[in-house]
């Protein structure tokens, strides 16, 4: 075989090898250690309306100390809304006692205009929410400025992205897990950040 076909063989297989190993490390799973995964981001400590009108400011209160999952919805969604209601239904369940206490979680609604809080009740009562799963809404450039703190907001509420942010609020800290992560994904991720806290 002439020396060019040699070359232009292993060539091939190096960069097929390469391929490969670049496809492989999208696949390696985030570090155990929740603090490795963190963001940095600027969440303003504005105030929002909870499903039963009660108020309160994002970061020092609602969130407050606990450990928190975040998504996002708006009640008149039929695609990927549902999909983030279920995912957060079934997390409760996952969660047992500890939902309310060391633990909640956070619905913000991106249509705060057509989502008031006693829409927001009625939305909550539908999916089972349980106490410890808060719903929020409030003034519109309020939770405008709180998506785009968050790095979540879209112009058009239809093509917003899907997205559950683990918080702990006691440190700070704040990771994003991007599109629909699983109930198991986001119960690892809140069980690891409570290992970290000395509280599994």
């Amino acid at each position: 075989m002439p020396r060019f076909g040699k070359f232009s063989i292993r060539l091939t297989m190096l960069l097929a090898m390469l391929l490969m190993v670049a496809l492989c490390s999208l696949q390696i799973p985030p570090p155990a250690h929740a603090g490795a995964n963190t963001i940095q981001i600027d969440v303003p400590d504005l105030e929002l309306i909870n499903q039963d009108g009660v108020s309160g400011r994002f970061i020092s209160e609602i969130i407050g100390d606990k450990l928190t999952a975040v998504t996002f919805t708006y009640t008149t969604c039929t695609t990927i809304c549902p999909v983030l209601d279920a995912i957060f239904k079934d997390i409760q369940g996952k969660i047992g006692e500890q939902l309310g206490q060391t633990i909640q979680l956070i619905t913000i609604s991106i249509d705060p205009t057509t989502d008031i809080p006693e829409r927001l009740k009625e939305h909550s009562e539908k999916l089972g929410a349980k106490p410890g799963w808060t719903f929020l809404t409030g003034d519109k450039d309020k939770v405008i400025s709180v998506l785009r703190g968050m790095e979540m907001f879209s112009p058009d509420i239809f093509n917003h992205p899907p997205a559950v942010f683990i918080v702990d609020g006691r440190r700070g800290l704040w990771s994003r897990l991007n599109g629909f992560p699983s109930p198991k994904v986001i119960k690892r991720a809140l069980d690891e950040y409570l290992k970290d806290r000395g509280e599994s």
